[in-house]
């Protein structure tokens, strides 16, 4: 767990700061995942949906993430980071299951809270009841015997998403963040979630939610001059008789 605690540490350091060190961290893939669909930033957040961090959130950690939203009230929040993944299999971070099957698991970075647990995302409920549907063939749950069963049942990656930590926030606290316009809010699609390239979800969402353009640096004393600068007003056409 030491190793695994450390691992956590340095990929998302390499990925914040240098975003070069390619044994620890695997980095986004681009190949065509499904279209989503923006939900206005009026709406309410809900279990299901996904939170697109915006351009300018520069967080160590949220920076450049999706988030699916397990649970959404007034008392709080919680998500799964869904894609950063990680150079770890499962058969790395838990002992006690086959580790042939377990090998074949990648493992994602889910949140900088539970890190030393494993949270699970299946395209299927199990029949134990012991899994919770958050969207249309999207299903939490975080019990031994459930991931036992999937492994036994030799679930492929398409259908088993596994993540070390979750994403919390307190009352109020996502609310507030909408407001400031960290977060683009989009549909949940169980096609992203358990897409193989879903490491490079964020940068094909923000190309549709945030157009890139050409960044431009302004200082605040600029914007008051543009804003005080009196309308152009086009000039009149004037007709003239020969």
């Amino acid at each position: 767990m030491r190793r695994i605690k450390a691992l956590l540490i340095v990929c998302l350091g390499t990925m914040t700061l240098t975003g070069v060190s390619r044994s620890l961290c695997i980095f986004p893939d681009t190949a065509s995942i499904p279209a989503l669909i923006a939900v206005s930033q009026d709406s309410e957040p809900a279990s299901g949906m996904f939170l697109v961090a915006q351009r300018g959130l520069h967080d160590p950690y949220f920076g450049r993430t999706v988030i699916l939203l397990l649970h959404h009230s007034a008392n709080g929040s919680q998500g799964l980071i869904i894609n950063r993944k990680f150079n770890l299999k499962l058969s790395d971070a838990v002992e006690g299951f086959d580790k042939l099957e377990a090998s074949k698991h990648n493992v994602f970075f889910g949140g900088p809270l539970g890190t030393h647990r494993l949270f699970m995302l299946m395209r299927h409920g199990d029949a134990t009841d012991q899994s919770r549907r958050i969207a249309t063939d999207i299903y939490f749950s975080t019990h031994h015997n459930v991931l036992e069963h999937m492994l036994e049942r030799k679930t492929p990656d398409s259908e088993l998403r596994l993540f070390l930590g979750y994403s919390s926030w307190s009352a109020g606290q996502l609310a507030g963040e909408l407001m400031r316009g960290s977060w683009h809010l989009a549909e949940g699609d169980s096609e992203a979630v358990f897409d193989a390239a879903s490491n490079g979800l964020w940068e094909q969402l923000i190309e549709t939610l945030e157009p890139g353009g050409i960044e431009v640096k302004w200082e605040e004393e600029d914007l008051l001059k543009v804003n005080s600068m009196p309308q152009l007003v086009a000039p009149s056409i004037v007709s003239s008789s020969r």
